[in-house]
């Protein structure tokens, strides 16, 4: 009963899935969610920046892998699998591949075989030639 004895009816408008606050049911301004998922986009944004530039300072300090002074310089025309197994990134299977795609013209030839690419060439390339025999390198 209301007021003064008026029997006051419930109609579907009063019930509580109407009576949200403007900022669940998505009216009247940006949901809560927008914010998080900015502050996350932000933080994500921040961390990949900062790790960007960490790895750029580090890496003019660190020096270049490179051979080492006696490394084995191999040809890849003429080397045993032995030799070739002694660079790194060469396994048995890679020698093996290798030994089966000869002759090479030069040493970015390797990137015709399937599973080395461009950046794994480079890589090897200070331990690898195509002329004359297997040499320890001088440096």
């Amino acid at each position: 009963m209301g007021p003064a004895g008026v029997e006051r009816q419930v109609g579907i408008q009063d019930r509580d899935y109407m009576r949200r606050s403007p900022d669940r049911s998505g009216r009247g301004g940006p949901p809560r969610d927008w914010m998080k998922i900015i502050t996350i986009a932000a933080a994500v944004l921040g961390v990949g920046s900062a790790a960007v530039w960490f790895y750029r300072d580090v890496r003019s300090v660190v020096p270049d892998f490179g051979p080492d002074k006696g490394s084995l310089v191999v040809n890849i025309n003429t080397a045993t699998q032995e030799e070739l197994e002694t660079i790194p990134g060469i396994g048995p299977a890679r020698a093996t591949q290798i030994i089966a795609g000869r002759p090479y013209a030069r040493v970015e030839d390797l990137e015709r075989l399937n599973g080395i690419g461009p950046a794994q060439v480079q890589d090897m390339k200070p331990f690898l030639t195509t002329e004359g025999p297997a040499t320890r390198d001088a440096n």
